[in-house]
């Protein structure tokens, strides 16, 4: 396989490659900030929160030009991804590696298999230290290439995601044709407008995927992973809908139909977290982003906690240090520095010469 860049510990401040013109763009990011590297995702209406406890370092390297976007996203916390995709296209993708395997809209998969969802939901949940590699498409170019295949065209349709699993003699050969084309467009970006080069790559990516799919095991699974992820997504709207009196477990099995044996199975299934693990990570994440926006003079850490039910501010403090590597103080300072760095008049320099 085609190396992946490494992303080091040592190497995780803020930075920034990029090389753009009217019809390629080919960008290199890296952050320690979550909110930092989701915004970097141009085009994806995506929403990132933590999972799991640790600081969190990301790396996203984005090629693109008219009709297909190539990318490798590289995250060291376990993450889940909601959102949507470059309308009017398909997403294909597979796990390169990771500490587990990954849920898609309710479907769980892990490295070797092939994901394709349209543009309409992505409801993403990764593990730790997760490498994902993949491309974007044009919902109508991908149509026309799987016209070869009259049974895959019917499922390449809106709402439907398919998790298939090729033989790994095929589906090698796109992925090291996706890895060492992300890698030739970093080291020479140039490359992509020379005449003819982005139709022949865009031709070779989509030859070697149709064929990964046509020998590939489609899993069977969707509709009822989609059961599954209703009933989360329903438990999940009730839980988070009265922060300061949340129901308990008993009110919400009531509410969507499910005991509570049931509803931790689906949890576990589709988020890998139990249903109070889930909900108190969504909490500190809420927190820890109205912290990291700073925009508010009067703005405390114990206002921030208490909004989201948290009433033991200890017991918050330390949840929340465990949860993202800091305390909540280091986390609003931050913020704030950042934010008097930008707001800052410039220095006069012939003005500070004069004294």
């Amino acid at each position: 396989m085609t190396p992946v860049p490494a992303l080091h510990r040592n190497d995780c401040e803020p930075l920034q490659h990029s090389s753009c013109s009217e019809s390629v763009v080919v960008r290199r990011t890296r952050t320690n900030d979550i909110d930092t590297h989701t915004a970097q995702l141009q085009d994806w209406e995506l929403h990132y929160d933590q999972l799991d406890c640790g600081a969190f370092e990301g790396c996203f390297t984005d090629i693109r030009w008219p009709g297909m976007q190539l990318f490798v996203e590289m995250t060291t916390r376990r993450l889940r991804q909601r959102g949507h995709l470059l309308p009017d296209s398909f997403g294909i993708g597979t796990m390169l590696d990771g500490d587990g395997s990954l849920s898609v809209n309710g479907i769980r998969s892990g490295v070797g298999t092939l994901l394709t969802c349209d543009s309409t939901e992505l409801d993403l949940c990764t593990p730790a230290n997760c490498t994902i590699a993949g491309l974007v498409v044009d919902a109508d170019t991908l149509h026309e290439a799987a016209e070869s295949m009259p049974d895959l065209g019917p499922l390449l349709r809106p709402d439907m995601l398919l998790a298939m699993t090729p033989p790994e003699a095929l589906l090698a050969p796109w992925r090291s044709l996706l890895l060492s084309s992300v890698q030739s467009a970093i080291e020479r970006p140039w490359l992509l407008h020379v005449p003819g080069v982005q139709q022949q790559l865009r031709s070779d990516l989509l030859v070697h995927l149709i064929e990964a799919m046509a020998g590939a095991q489609r899993a069977d699974q969707v509709h009822r992973a989609g059961a599954r992820k209703r009933i989360v997504d329903r438990a999940c709207e009730l839980m988070l809908s009265q922060p300061d009196e949340p129901l308990s477990l008993f009110e919400v099995c009531s509410r969507v139909g499910a005991s509570p044996r049931k509803l931790g199975y689906c949890f576990q299934d589709v988020l890998g977290l139990s249903p109070a693990r889930y909900i108190k990570a969504m909490r500190l994440n809420d927190v820890r982003r109205e912290l990291a926006c700073g925009d508010k003079p009067e703005l405390s850490v114990y206002d921030a906690a208490a909004r989201r039910g948290f009433w033991h501010f200890g017991h918050f403090s330390a949840d929340y240090k465990k949860q993202f590597s800091e305390l909540p103080s280091e986390t609003l300072g931050r913020a704030r520095r950042q934010i008097g760095r930008q707001t800052k008049p410039p220095v006069n320099s012939s003005a500070a010469a004069a004294h």
